[in-house]
């Protein structure tokens, strides 16, 4: 496999997009490794060589990614990616709730799949992708990308964004009963919000949420006990939460991050070859 440095950049946008987009990164270089569980959907512009993917735990030939442009969704299960060639992405990093302003299917839709641009965007972000191609820097496609986001919310209503305000805050650390009661609405109606704006109901993305937090907290501790990152009320639910999500154990990932150092950049993808992972995992049972 060919190999690159890696480096990201990060440009955070102005005006009304930062609103809707926390920010907008090149990745170069950063494509192979496993992917956990993530809590919102980003938006990928691809101007490098696909990505080819697979289940991280069995041996099934890996699959070529084709699309350009793609929703990266809310992902339940973990998956491998692999890339042979140039690594080149600017990924958006859509802010919670946000995501119905940019796209023309159901949030719910762009969950389990990488859902390609030609499903929920209109024909000319196709163009902004030739634009990019042909840039000739990096700061120079984050303007090209800020102007086409904001093109998009033309026209848009805005009524609904105290709604999404509250509940991408209350969905953290409230119940479900709590969130009702301050809203004045049923449990019915707040399924039906959650699942609008975040793709899935109040308790599922909670526990999305607090795996995140999970990962976060192991690989920014590395060397912390296990018994006190967590929030589940005994070690026995933790570890098979844990194990459901990822497919190893809390104490696996422990020492992932313990070896593998650059993991606590972000917690959720581990920059390790599919092989390498697995031999990982197999000389290091918990």
């Amino acid at each position: 496999m060919k190999t690159q440095t890696s480096t990201s950049t990060t440009y955070i946008p102005k005006g009304i997009l930062k609103e809707f987009v926390g920010s907008i990164v090149h990745l170069n270089g950063l494509g192979t490794g496993i992917a956990l569980q993530r809590v919102y959907q980003t938006i990928v512009i691809n101007i490098g060589a696909n990505f080819f993917n697979s289940d991280p735990y069995t041996t099934e030939p890996s699959k070529e990614h084709l699309p350009a442009i793609w929703i990266n969704g809310k992902h339940e299960h973990p998956f491998a990616l692999e890339n042979p060639g140039v690594i080149s992405l600017y990924v958006i990093g859509i802010k919670p709730g946000m995501l119905p302003y940019f796209s023309r299917v159901p949030v719910v839709e762009t969950n389990s799949q990488a859902l390609c641009a030609t499903y929920w965007a209109e024909s000319d972000i196709f163009t902004l992708r030739e634009r990019l191609l042909e840039s000739t820097d990096v700061q120079t496609g984050f303007e090209l990308i800020e102007a086409y986001f904001i093109s998009r919310l033309e026209g848009k209503n805005f009524l609904s964004l105290p709604k999404i305000h509250y509940l991408s805050k209350a969905i953290t650390n409230n119940t479900v009963t709590e969130i009702c009661a301050t809203m004045g609405c049923t449990r019915k109606k707040l399924r039906a919000d959650s699942i609008q704006y975040f793709g899935a109901p109040v308790k599922n993305m909670q526990g999305i949420i607090c795996f995140g937090q999970h990962l976060t907290a192991i690989a920014s501790q590395p060397h912390q006990s296990l018994s006190s990152l967590h929030l589940f009320y005994d070690q026995a639910h933790f570890i098979k939460d844990f194990k459901v999500r990822t497919g190893m154990t809390p104490g696996q990932y422990r020492l992932l991050c313990q070896k593998y150092s650059q993991i606590r950049y972000s917690p959720n993808f581990i920059p390790l070859p599919k092989e390498t992972f697995l031999q990982f995992i197999a000389s290091h049972p918990d």
